[in-house]
């Protein structure tokens, strides 16, 4: 995401220039980061990690206030030790992904409508409205969070209460604002965008059985219930702060992917009920709740996702090697891509300061034209239409770029295809155009599951 708003920040056109199936507004808010980057010269990443700080900053600096009138002792330093685990310790790898920006921005709300369940909510509730309805926009999943907490309000306050808030005609407006802008000023979202993910991005994702037998969804629900149970008659905080987690937790079920970053917000939800009960049952000794609290994210987080772990693996993986390679081969370069995955080309060209110069983050359509139980081989070259054909003149214009390193991954190992035989170059050279640019490269090396080209042409 980082990538695109750079190249935004350089004048290329979102959904024209570069094709994503993802709606604009992370790419938004991205590029504050991206254009303080290309003015200094200050790497991007870390200018990117200190932006979206900032933004968790503000929003709880106006909501931590009413806490401590909210909550007792225990329960309130219970809380606020699970949303520093859920913020800072358990997204390990995955820090400033959507999920992972929704939660941090979802807390001052969530902090607010706690206060709203009691009729105490001050005119700060309104900024920090605001500040997630941005969030919520990152995704139409996040709607669940705000659908079931405003329910859970009606439900305990009932409808002239809620009718006189103005939380949800705040976040309302901001939504629809938010439309507006994507009308104006990406109408290729909903010309181009929409109808391919209707052809193909929908159906793509895993069946219930693959994903209730992963590691992100039991372990959820089973704390979910648990914590429940044993929290449900704690009042309504406890009440609201389990609807949160289930909310949390249906958003990552609903993206029917399985990844573990789309479960930010639930372990973090469920870790923030987790200190809510240990400082209520240890409220006459708030330390060890804040103890008992951090050993429980510490000891998920060192099954699951461990501190650094990615980092750690990555110096000693086959991608460290070949990040090595293309800063020899070709320092700074530009490179293309053939690979259905995200990773780990952009993590590399960030590390080397390289430029990806691709349409399509990946070739992710690929195997949804050609899944591993469909027929075997290719369309004609003159039968393509929609997103086929589409993919394969922006490869043709993508080549035209001329980028100093081309990367090929084994179509064997790429994620979508199932084992099954396919060959990138292969599926591109039918193309008369990709063929005559492809022969202007040399094979340098071979890492893994990556094939390294170089230009020999200037």
């Amino acid at each position: 995401m980082l990538t695109w708003a750079q190249r935004m920040v350089a004048g290329e056109r979102l959904y024209v220039d570069l094709i994503d199936v993802n709606p604009p507004m992370i790419f938004w808010l991205n590029l504050p980061p991206a254009m303080v980057s290309a003015a200094t010269g200050l790497p991007a990443a870390m200018l990117l990690v200190g932006w979206y700080a900032l933004l968790t900053v503000a929003g709880l600096t106006v909501a931590l206030p009413d806490l401590s009138r909210l909550l007792p002792t225990g329960p309130r330093l219970g809380v606020i030790a699970g949303a520093i685990g859920g913020l800072v310790i358990l997204p390990a790898h995955s820090f400033t992904q959507r999920e992972h920006v929704l939660f941090a921005l979802s807390l001052p709300y969530l902090i607010h409508a706690l206060a709203r369940a009691d009729g105490r909510a001050g005119r700060s509730s309104w900024f920090t409205a605001a500040l997630f309805a941005v969030s919520v926009c990152l995704k139409p999943h996040f709607l669940i969070i705000p659908a079931g907490i405003e329910g859970f309000l009606l439900i305990r306050r009932g409808i002239a209460p809620s009718l006189r808030d103005p939380v949800v005609p705040i976040m309302a407006s901001a939504g629809i604002a938010y439309l507006g802008a994507v009308a104006l000023f990406t109408p290729a979202y909903f010309s181009a965008t929409l109808p391919m993910m209707a052809e193909l991005y929908t159906s793509a994702g895993v069946e219930w059985r693959e994903l209730l037998q992963g590691n992100q969804v039991l372990p959820l629900l089973v704390g979910c219930l648990g914590l429940g149970l044993l929290t449900w008659r704690g009042g309504a905080a406890a009440q609201l702060l389990l609807v949160y987690t289930v909310g949390a937790a249906m958003i990552g079920i609903s993206q029917m992917k399985g990844w573990d970053y789309h479960f930010i917000p639930a372990r973090g939800g469920l870790f923030i009920l987790a200190g809510w009960a240990f400082g209520w049952g240890l409220s006459a000794r708030p330390g060890r709740a804040i103890i008992a609290t951090f050993a429980l994210v510490f000891g998920y987080a060192s099954i699951l996702a461990p501190p650094f772990a990615a980092q750690r693996n990555f110096a000693q993986s086959p991608a460290a090697r070949l990040r090595d390679l293309m800063q020899q081969t070709a320092p700074g370069g530009a490179a293309l891509w053939f690979t259905t995955s995200l990773k780990p080309q952009f993590s590399i060209l960030q590390t080397t300061g390289g430029r990806y110069v691709g349409h399509y983050m990946s070739l992710w359509p690929l195997p949804e034209l050609y899944p591993p139980k469909g027929p075997s081989g290719l369309r004609p070259l003159d039968r393509l239409e929609g997103i086929e054909r589409d993919l394969m003149t922006a490869t043709a214009a993508d080549l035209a770029r001329k980028p100093d390193l081309l990367v090929v991954t084994d179509g064997a190992s790429e994620p979508g295809f199932g084992a099954r035989t396919w060959d990138h170059l292969a599926y591109f050279k039918r193309d008369p155009r990709i063929a005559a640019a492809l022969a202007d490269y040399v094979p340098v090396d071979r890492v893994d599951g990556w094939t390294l080209y170089r230009r020999f042409k200037p």
